[in-house]
């Protein structure tokens, strides 16, 4: 247990994970302080608990006064280290971990599997929980997802499994974090508005290594190389899986028709690769590693059968919201980079009307053009991203829309009987939502007016 008894501990953003953390501090001894740029009336009325607690706020700024006497900081996912009063308190020595360096740091013995890459980390996660809990062991799924590691810790019984979601904001400030099994799916450019370039990106994403000891292992997609060559430098124990090869060592794979491991020294037939319900061949690596996860702990493998026959996918990841007319509609909102898109566009059959845009990345839009050539009738662009989408995928045709009910209506009156109208926005949703979840959930609602209109 991190031990903050009396120590004055400044908690910096104060979404989901920082009023996690403000609140775990609290409940562990430590004399909480808690700020957030944004003003007072962006935030909900828990923030008010803090103050119930008495735990001293400051929002609308980040001062370097509101820093001073803060023998530790702990920062929010979203908060990057480099903001001013925060780079003052390091060159004063402060430390700074990250919420979930506080949370892990906060439990007994419990097995921790941390989930990383570029693309998906929830669709894994999710799945790796549900398998978890077909086999009727006890389980947390958090993290990056749904509950942060903070708010749950302490509640946690030490036969219980951790399963987390862990983005590159969250490693950037780790320190003694370790995972008993981590897994990296894949990397490629993305937030590239935050990190200087795609090295200090990748580097973010192996510090999830750092801490691994041999008698931990490291879950590999063996399809990048740049996972491999990353991995290389780390102590644990290496598996890997493959949809592409077949696998000479440790690993999970494809091989006629059926998933394979050969984990345990001999080859086991776990599946067929129709037992896999979630689409699309991205799908299938997902579903892959969260086999070679299961089979690390030891999970049967009927569970494992029997979850991904009925695993269907996570809400806002490639879900099918309603057809009509004809016309299926696919709720993507999770897509937030470029390579999102592309595993969207490849996992349903053309004609496509795209409707992408939001918050821009960094990312190159020009990536998409092959593809969208091949598959897409028509691209709908909203937000701030939209003038790049349109310059640098050179698509044709484009039409531009200013909200994302005028975008569905677009959508829907381009498409015909048989086409499917995929919002997969290869942007972040920060100019427009508070979320992808919120962006998700306003598209479905839109779209069901619209079936009762029709």
């Amino acid at each position: 247990m991190i031990d903050v008894k009396g120590k004055v501990v400044t908690v910096v953003g104060l979404g989901r994970s920082g009023l996690a953390a403000a609140k775990l501090l609290h409940k562990i001894g430590a004399k909480v302080r808690a700020t957030d740029a944004k003003p007072m009336d962006s935030f909900s009325n828990e923030i008010e608990g803090l103050r119930l607690l008495g735990i001293e706020l400051e929002t609308g700024r980040n001062t370097p006064q509101f820093f001073d006497g803060s023998q530790l900081i702990v920062l929010s996912p979203g908060i990057p280290g480099n903001i001013p009063a925060i780079a003052e308190s390091i060159a004063r020595g402060v430390p700074v971990i990250s919420e979930i360096e506080l949370g892990w740091q906060c439990l007994q013995s419990q097995k921790v599997v941390g989930i990383t890459g570029t693309n998906g980390k929830t669709t894994t996660t999710t799945l790796v929980g549900e398998i978890i809990k077909a086999a009727g062991m006890n389980l947390f799924v958090g993290g990056n997802i749904g509950t942060p590691l903070c708010e749950k810790v302490l509640d946690l019984e030490e036969d219980t499994f951790v399963i987390l979601e862990i983005s590159s904001f969250q490693l950037e400030e780790i320190d003694r974090f370790r995972t008993d099994i981590s897994v990296l799916l894949n990397l490629t450019p993305d937030h590239l508005d935050r990190y200087k370039d795609m090295d200090e990106y990748i580097r973010a994403k192996a510090r999830i290594f750092d801490n691994q000891t041999p008698s931990d292992f490291s879950v590999l997609n063996a399809d990048y190389d740049l996972v491999l060559s990353l991995a290389r430098h780390g102590a644990a124990e290496q598996i890997y899986f493959s949809r592409q090869k077949r696998l000479n060592h440790s690993g999970v794979y494809l091989e006629k028709g059926k998933i394979v491991s050969n984990i345990y020294g001999q080859r086991l037939s776990i599946c067929k690769q129709d037992d896999v319900r979630i689409p699309g061949p991205y799908n299938l690596e997902n579903a892959l590693a969260a086999i070679a996860v299961a089979l690390l702990l030891k999970i049967p493998a009927e569970a494992i059968v029997k979850t991904l026959q009925g695993f269907k996918g996570v809400e806002h990841r490639m879900e099918l919201t309603e057809v009509i007319n004809g016309i299926r509609f696919i709720n993507d909102s999770k897509a937030t980079n470029v390579d999102s898109v592309l595993c969207a566009l490849n996992s349903f059959p053309s004609p496509i009307v795209l409707i992408a845009g939001g918050k821009d990345k960094g990312c190159n839009y020009g990536r998409l053009t092959s593809l969208l050539k091949e598959k897409v009738r028509a691209m709908v662009l909203l937000g701030e991203a939209a003038e790049r989408i349109e310059k640098e995928s050179g698509f044709k045709p484009v039409y531009r829309t200013s909200s994302l009910e005028e975008a569905v209506l677009t959508a829907y009156q381009t498409a015909s009987a048989g086409d499917t109208v995929l919002f997969s926005p290869a942007c972040s949703s920060f100019d427009m939502f508070k979320n992808y979840e919120e962006r998700g959930r306003i598209f479905k609602e839109i779209v069901r007016g619209v079936k009762m209109l029709r």
